[in-house]
């Protein structure tokens, strides 16, 4: 999850859980609002019935009925009783409807003088009343459907109101935050852009937060660090590797001859060769590590336009001179047969290194000393195909395999240095190429190389 997703959602939360505790609260009120307000009608009733039936001196129940009709304060399922001081019941707004009461509500309005208590959605005030030494207790129970028309009302619109607050608020925090994070945007891009070959480049950002220019600042000093340090070390492999070719080229020059010399017998020879192979693998060493120094500004100045059969066919040349036991089986395949093979731009010193350590470590670790090579030609790729049969290479291994001085379990017995492989897949990136190997059967190998066209 990205960091803008991130702050969008916890803004939106922020927001909803505030709206919910707001809207929480309005309902909270207006339902004791609602409650007092309807308690209050509750007492009026109740007080206004007892003083009409004094009025009137208690002479005519029907008339006190036609009288509550006629109130605009009407109360829907109105139920109105009156009870003297003996608790008998001297006035009743019910008709035929049958009324159950406890005696036990009359003598808590006598200790109290008011109660008030709900069930479901019948409400119930009862009010002792006094008038010249007589005790009036009156209970009024009604149904307030317009006040929880009103509040349910509310509940629906606050309900409402939260979903669309809800994408509102999701929208206007994304959109916001996205505008907020641009800068910090066009900054991963510029940073992503950045590698080995312009790190010396300084990272520039048009925006006035001054914490993202901050960051672009401290990263710029850090890329600045990073590649004098890169060029110190580059500088010195290369000018390592350069002062380390003469002297071990003096050594192999000698030792070749003195290998020649006719006078030499073939115990001193014996040894002479064992020294020559030392220094041989000692010299491919110096080399790997100078073609692993070079950047990518020093080899684009060697690209060119190359038939990539024509190296191939150069590269089986030079291993039949140092290998003629080895034997390459090469073929090509063209999608469009009226087509001719395409050139690939790179650099051609480079491309051969790569395929002569590939076509060099099939032949090493074949069993038959026997390699094959497929070119694949397609619109818009060229594969580069090189398999051999012999000792496979585990999945531990495979993880691991182009990294420097690795060496598998298959090349117990066989020298080397672990940086061909290495070498090859740092050609092949530079040529925007990739490398992938892959095992069939239980014995046959496989090095794909695939480049754009």
């Amino acid at each position: 999850m990205t960091l803008q997703t991130r702050i969008s959602i916890f803004v939106t939360n922020l927001f909803l859980v505030l709206y919910a505790v707001m809207a929480g609260s309005v309902i909270f009120l207006f339902s004791q609002f609602r409650t007092e307000e309807f308690q209050d009608r509750l007492r009026q009733k109740a007080i206004s019935t007892i003083e009409l039936m004094i009025e009137i001196k208690q002479a005519d129940q029907e008339i006190i009925k036609t009288i509550d009709k006629q109130k605009a304060d009407h109360l829907m399922e109105e139920k109105t009783l009156v009870f003297n001081k003996n608790f008998d019941l001297v006035y009743t707004s019910l008709y035929d409807t049958a009324f159950n009461w406890e005696k036990g509500e009359l003598e808590n309005l006598k200790k109290n003088h008011e109660f008030y208590k709900r069930n479901g959605n019948i409400e119930t005030f009862g009010i002792l009343y006094k008038y010249k030494n007589e005790d009036y207790y009156t209970i009024v129970s009604a149904n307030d459907i317009a006040g929880f028309r009103k509040l349910n009302y509310l509940i629906y619109v606050l309900i409402g109101s939260f979903l669309l607050f809800t994408l509102l608020a999701w929208f206007t925090t994304r959109s916001t935050v996205k505008r907020l994070l641009k800068p910090l945007d066009q900054l991963l891009l510029k940073i992503k852009s950045i590698n080995e070959n312009n790190l010396g480049e300084q990272i520039i950002v048009a925006s006035t937060n001054t914490e993202i220019v901050l960051l672009a600042q401290e990263f710029n000093s850090m890329l600045k660090r990073i590649d004098d340090s890169l060029k110190h070390q580059s500088e010195f492999t290369a000018n390592a590797s350069h002062e380390l070719r003469t002297p071990i080229a003096r050594i192999i020059a000698q030792l070749e001859n003195k290998i020649n010399d006719p006078i030499t017998n073939e115990d001193t020879k014996s040894f002479l060769q064992k020294l020559l192979s030392d220094n041989n693998q000692i010299s491919e060493l110096i080399h790997s590590l100078l073609i692993l120094s070079k950047n990518d500004k020093t080899i684009s100045s060697q690209e060119q336009m190359n038939r990539i059969d024509e190296i191939i066919y150069d590269c089986i040349e030079k291993i039949n001179s140092l290998y003629p036991e080895c034997k390459v089986y090469f073929d090509i395949e063209i999608e469009n047969e009226a087509d001719e093979i395409k050139e690939l731009r790179g650099s051609k010193s480079l491309l051969e290194i790569a395929f002569i350590n590939l076509i060099k470590n099939a032949f090493i670790y074949s069993n038959n000393q026997e390699v094959h090579i497929l070119i694949v030609q397609k619109q818009n790729e060229i594969q580069c195909i090189i398999t051999n049969t012999g000792k496979q290479i585990n999945e531990a291994d495979q993880k691991r395999l182009f990294e420097p001085f690795m060496r598998g379990q298959n090349s117990t017995g066989i020298s080397g240095f672990g940086l061909g492989l290495r070498i090859v897949e740092r050609i092949v990136h530079l040529h925007k190429g990739t490398i992938q190997y892959r095992s069939f059967d239980t014995h046959w190998n496989e090095f794909m190389l695939r480049f754009s066209l």
